[in-house]
C-alpha cells in the first residue's frame, strides 16, 4: 500500500518544502485540494515540479464543469512538462466550487450529464498528442485542432473522483486510478466490488492494475483533546450531510438530530467552530472514529489497524488529507505507519 499526502500549505514555498520531505521520506505523491477559496492546485506545484526528483504530483479534484476540458489539458500538460512526466490528476463531477459558482446542491448531485462530462473529459485528455491534432467531439465538449507540442512523455496518470456506482464503473473502465473520498469500513466491501466488477470493461492499453484510493482525514496529535477538536470542525466535508454515511456509526434519533441541524454545522464548519454546541460532542466523536484516522500520536495502533483493514479490503492507496502541523504528520507517519505496514506485509 502506497501512502499520498493531499496538502493545503499557505505558499508554493511551503508545498516545495512539504513535498520535498515527502520525497526524502520515501513517498510516492502529493496532491492539492481543488477548493472554493484556495491557491491554483496546478500553479501550486510549480516549485515542487523543479526541484524534486521522484515525487508525483497534482490537483484532486478537477471538474469539466467548472474547467473546460481544453484547459485542463494545457494546464495537466504543462505541470507534467515541469515535473519530468510526474503529473497526476483526480477529475471529478464537481462539488463545493462548482457550487460557490451558482450550481445548487440539489441540481449538481442530480445532473443527468455528470457521468458523461468526466468521461468525455478523460477521453480527451487521454487523446491528445504532441504529434496529431486532435478534433475532439463529445456530446458535451468539444475541441478542433488540439495539437500540444510541449506534452511530455510519460503522460500523467489519471484518476477518477468516485464514491457511487456509475462514477466507480467509469473509473475502471478509463482511469490509471480511482480516489475514493472518505469511505468507510462499513461500505468499503461493497465499493470494491463495484470496481471488480467492472474491470472486464476496461480499456485495452490501460494496466490492469487500478490504482484504488481513499482518501481519509488524519488528525493525530500528541493530545487526544486537540485532536479530536481539530477533527469535529472539519466534520463537514467528510459528508456528514448524508445520513447513509452516518448511520454505521451512531443511531437514528442521532442521525435525524443532524439532519435538523445540518445548517447550523455548515456554517461551524465556515467559521472554522467546534459543532459540539449544536450536536453534542459525543455523536459527533463517534462520527470522527468512524471517518476518520484520529488518534493520539503515543499509541497508534488502532490507526495503522484501520489502514491495514482497508488494505485487506482491496484499498492499494490511502490519500491522508493533512491539516495542522502538516511537518510533523509526514514525519510521524513515515516513523511510525510505514514499518508497520511493511512488517505486515
Amino acid at each position: 500500500m502506497r501512502i499520498h499526502f493531499i496538502l493545503e500549505p499557505d505558499s508554493p514555498g511551503r508545498f516545495r518544502d512539504l513535498g520535498r520531505l515527502a520525497e526524502q521520506l520515501g513517498f510516492d505523491a502529493v496532491w492539492a485540494p481543488n477548493i472554493l477559496s484556495a491557491r491554483d492546485p496546478f500553479l501550486a506545484f510549480s516549485l515542487l515540479a523543479r526541484e524534486s526528483r521522484t515525487i508525483r504530483m497534482g490537483p484532486v479534484a478537477i471538474s469539466p464543469f467548472e474547467v473546460h476540458p481544453l484547459k485542463i489539458a494545457n494546464a495537466l500538460l504543462t505541470l507534467n512538462e515541469l515535473a519530468g512526466g510526474r503529473a497526476n490528476l483526480v477529475i471529478g463531477g464537481g462539488g463545493g466550487t462548482m457550487i460557490g459558482m451558482g450550481l445548487k446542491p440539489d441540481r449538481r448531485a442530480t445532473h443527468p450529464r455528470m457521468v458523461q462530462g468526466v468521461r468525455e473529459c478523460v477521453e480527451f485528455l487521454r487523446a491528445a498528442s504532441p504529434t496529431v491534432p486532435l478534433n475532439f467531439n463529445g456530446e458535451l465538449f468539444q475541441v478542433q485542432d488540439y495539437l500540444p507540442d510541449w506534452a511530455t512523455a510519460p503522460a500523467p496518470r489519471l484518476y477518477v473522483a468516485a464514491n457511487r456506482p456509475r462514477m466507480l464503473k467509469l473509473a475502471a473502465e478509463l482511469a490509471d486510478g480511482v480516489m475514493l473520498s472518505d469511505i468507510s469500513l462499513h461500505y468499503i466491501a461493497d465499493t470494491i466490488a463495484t470496481l471488480r466488477e467492472s474491470l472486464p470493461s476496461r480499456r485495452s492499453g490501460l494496466s490492469r492494475d487500478l490504482a484504488i484510493n481513499n482518501l481519509l482525514a488524519w488528525h493525530v496529535k500528541p493530545d487526544r483533546t486537540a485532536a479530536y477538536a481539530e477533527a469535529r470542525r472539519k466534520l463537514w466535508v467528510r459528508g456528514i450531510w448524508e445520513r447513509a454515511r452516518n448511520a454505521p456509526f451512531v443511531d437514528a434519533a442521532a442521525c435525524d438530530l443532524i439532519g435538523k441541524n445540518l445548517p447550523g454545522l455548515a456554517l461551524a464548519y465556515q467559521r472554522g467552530e467546534d459543532p459540539a454546541g449544536i450536536v453534542p460532542g459525543k455523536i459527533l466523536d463517534a462520527l470522527v472514529d468512524g471517518l476518520t484516522l484520529t488518534g493520539v500520536s503515543s499509541d497508534l495502533t488502532p490507526v495503522i489497524d484501520e489502514i491495514l483493514a482497508f488494505r485487506r479490503a482491496g484499498v492499494t492507496e490511502i490519500g491522508l488529507r493533512l491539516y495542522g502541523d502538516p511537518d510533523a504528520a509526514i514525519r510521524l507517519v513515515s516513523d511510525a505507519v510505514l514499518p508497520a505496514l511493511k512488517s505486515a506485509a
